[in-house]
């Protein structure tokens, strides 16, 4: 992954400089790439973000998980992902409150 030279910090400076990197971060909505002798170690992103790409992934393992339902299967219950996520939405809910 390519980064730009301002989305990349090294941990030294994340610890001198953590307020005003948060505040960078939640204002453009872009990750930050934190480096340690000069490796990438761990990726910062704004909270609202992180909801987004969580949500992102849970719907997409649903979707595969209804891809590989048998077709006879899903022609018994009338299965559909529309449903699925809609089962799912509460349980997404609780995710976030736990988290």
């Amino acid at each position: 992954m390519k980064s730009e030279d301002n989305s990349t910090k090294s941990l030294g400076h994340l610890m001198t400089h953590a307020d005003q990197i948060i505040a960078e971060i939640n204002a453009n909505r872009h990750p930050v790439i934190i480096t340690h002798n000069g490796e990438p170690c761990a990726v910062l992103q704004d909270f609202e973000s992180y909801e987004r790409q969580h949500d992102a992934l849970i719907m997409l393992q649903l979707f595969a998980r209804w891809k590989h339902v048998p077709e006879s299967k899903t022609n018994e219950k009338a299965t559909t992902p529309k449903r699925e996520m809609a089962k799912a939405e509460p349980k997404l809910r609780k995710m976030r409150k736990a988290s």
